[in-house]
């Protein structure tokens, strides 16, 4: 079962053997990898890195995180407070 192209995100940057590939070159490629390939691809672009996956090198860069205007992390949504606290 290959990965999905959500599983890729659009800002991080993928080179297969040192050529550039597009998200929907990578879905193509993983039709043949298993599960563990699958999984361990996932975390690297996530967290960005190298990994070998049946004999071709990617690389994974990941994008910008998105910030606000002070350059600093999004914090997501607020918490919300119920009546049970």
């Amino acid at each position: 079962m290959p990965i999905k192209l959500i599983s890729v995100t659009k800002t991080t940057s993928i080179s297969v053997d040192t050529r550039k590939v597009e998200r929907a070159e990578v879905v193509t490629l993983s039709h043949d990898w298993s599960e563990r390939d699958i999984t361990l691809f996932k975390k690297i672009v996530k967290q960005g890195g190298k990994v070998n996956i049946k004999g071709k090198k990617y690389i994974c860069i990941p994008g910008e995180k998105v910030t606000n205007s002070q350059s600093q992390r999004d914090g997501g949504a607020a918490k919300m407070h119920g009546p049970e606290e």
